[in-house]
């Protein structure tokens, strides 16, 4: 009998399946991080590890930089996540289970629910965790408690930095980025300071010395630009103040000198901490109320003396209580803007701008009337754009025209578009429910937070004061989730009513009735642009091709 050859014996057996992988990587605000916990050297581990692998394929590398890991609001994570729902990626390796996330109910909700039902295996190397390999309960175990301690450290260091940054605000160090205009910002000590920057100073200094010389926000405007003062973005990055013949010399914005203007930091008072997006498990940017504000006096340089500056915000003050010379626009409240988002100049690209005036008729009654103009025909430099405009009305009754023509030309009945309109109305009701869904789990994660913080107090490992600062931090956080949570639940009750309103427009029109209503969400869910060009041109790009009008498939 024949042997068999030793070559034949030794042939590799073909995975039964290719995963196309992922890898994710992420880079905290942590500065003290390790350094090996790199982007480059993270991005290395796993791609070190896929080439040791015979059934996975390298698809794409998704990265962080500068984002914490106890929320999943980031955008490298949110591009991977596409790409998993539209079946580009069915495999993701990270270095660490920390990498991926610091938030140990979330985490565990991908790696055990989330992924598991998308199909997605789920890879991290120096944790030796393989979700196609998991043995029993004790691996899911080990698992659940590295995501608790990686989220107890992630708890720990926002603690420390919130503390450090109070105390530098105490001192009156500066704890911004990119120092406001006119200053420059050192490090003297452990402390940042603020310094006057001469050049940019006395730009500040003619600015305030023009508002007050009766030269309003327009003609401020003008004269920086016939000046060739470059705009503050553009001198932060090439240090120069002056335009020196180089690219574009582009105007300022009014809103920019507008903030000059208005900001304490130029009479030399430091005021922080009027935002806030650091909070555990609260990492929305929300607003602080003034009391907790922090408010420094004299910590650097003035620009502008107090009198001035309270000069400065006098004239902003009295200019905001009248809007006209009657006194009476205030008074007529201001309409959704069903438009917003969709309406762009067709020459220049600009989100229109709406502009509104209220007319008073014979009978004391007043309206307020609204159109729409290119916010870029005001300017003065050579990014001015052809003037152009176009009444709400005018606007409402061509966009009802066009809908009308490309539903009749599309031969559809109002039966499919009704049944198209309730096929989106389930899914956009499936993704609030994952919304409030979330919200619950965040309220899981703070009570058990206070638990904890309860026994540390019990034990003598917490005193009285940081435990009922801690209660109370936790009780403002539940507070604001509970608001979010009323918020979602309205609209998803609300949902129904507007698929009604929907369903009852989508028959108007194609009966060739105008009598249909247009409404934001209407405007959202069958336009994706609108363009308008010179003497009343429109140029509208639906949100769906006529071709899946016909099929009765959902809109893109």
């Amino acid at each position: 009998m024949a042997r068999t050859s030793k070559k034949k014996q030794e042939v590799k057996k073909l995975p039964e399946k290719i995963y196309s992988t992922g890898i994710y990587a992420r880079l905290s605000v942590d500065s003290s991080e390790r350094k090996n916990e790199s982007i480059e050297t993270q991005v290395e581990i796993a791609k070190d590890f896929i080439g040791r692998q015979d059934d996975m394929e390298l698809y794409e590398v998704y990265t962080d930089i500068g984002k914490t890991g106890t929320n999943f609001e980031r955008e490298g994570f949110e591009r991977m996540m596409r790409d998993v729902r539209t079946r580009k990626i069915d495999c993701i390796v990270v270095k660490d289970l920390s990498r991926f996330g610091r938030n140990h109910i979330e985490t565990g909700n991908y790696i055990e629910k989330i992924f598991p039902f998308m199909g997605v295996r789920f890879v991290a190397v120096t944790d030796n965790f393989d979700s196609n390999d998991i043995s029993g309960q004790g691996d899911t175990m080990g698992i659940n408690l590295k995501n608790l301690v990686n989220e107890m450290y992630a708890r720990d260091i926002a603690v420390k930095v919130k503390a450090s940054r109070k105390a530098k605000w105490e001192q009156g160090g500066y704890t911004g980025g990119i120092p406001p205009y006119g200053y420059r910002a050192e490090w003297i000590g452990d402390k940042k300071c603020l310094f006057m920057q001469e050049t940019t100073a006395n730009i500040v200094k003619k600015i305030y010395e023009l508002f007050l010389s009766g030269k309003n926000i327009k003609e401020i405007v003008a004269w920086l630009y016939v000046n060739k003062v470059v705009r503050p973005v553009q001198y932060h990055k090439t240090g120069q103040a002056y335009w020196q013949g180089e690219g574009e010399l582009e105007q300022w914005s009014r809103a920019t000198v507008k903030m000059i203007l208005t900001n304490p930091v130029y009479m030399g008072c430091l005021v922080q901490g009027r935002t806030c997006g650091k909070d555990y498990m609260m990492r929305e940017r929300h607003d602080i109320d003034s009391e907790d504000w922090s408010i420094k006096e004299h910590t650097h340089e003035a620009i502008v003396s107090e009198n001035i500056f309270f000069e400065a915000a006098g004239k902003f003050e009295k200019s905001s209580v009248y809007c006209n010379k009657n006194g009476f626009s205030k008074k007529v409240p201001v309409d959704e803007d069903i438009f917003a988002g969709v309406l762009y100049c067709g020459d220049c690209g600009a989100k229109m701008k709406r502009v509104s005036a209220v007319k008073e008729f014979h009978s004391r009654d007043r309206v307020r009337t609204y159109s729409y103009k290119c916010p870029k025909t005001d300017r003065i430099d050579n990014f001015k754009c052809e003037r152009k405009s176009i009444t709400l009305c005018s606007l409402i009754n061509i966009v009802k025209e066009t809908i009308q023509q490309e539903f009749t030309l599309s031969g559809m009945r109002p039966k499919d578009l009704v049944e198209m309109n309730n096929r989106e109305t389930e899914v956009l009701k499936e993704g609030w429910r994952a919304q409030l869904a979330m919200l619950d789990r965040k309220l899981e994660g703070i009570r058990l937070l206070g638990s904890e913080q309860y026994l540390k107090y019990r034990m003598g490992e917490m005193d009285e004061g940081s435990f009922k600062r801690a209660k109370v931090e936790n009780d403002e956080n539940i507070a604001a989730i509970r608001e979010k949570s009323r918020v979602f639940a309205e609209k998803l009750r609300t949902i129904d009513s507007e698929t009604v309103r929907k369903n009852h427009f989508l028959r108007t029109l194609t009966k060739g009735s105008g009598r249909g209503e247009l409404t934001s969400e209407i405007i959202r869910t069958l336009i994706y642009r609108i363009e308008v060009y010179p003497e009343h041109r429109v140029k509208i790009t639906f949100a769906f091709k006529r071709s899946e009008l016909l099929t009765g498939k959902e809109g893109i």
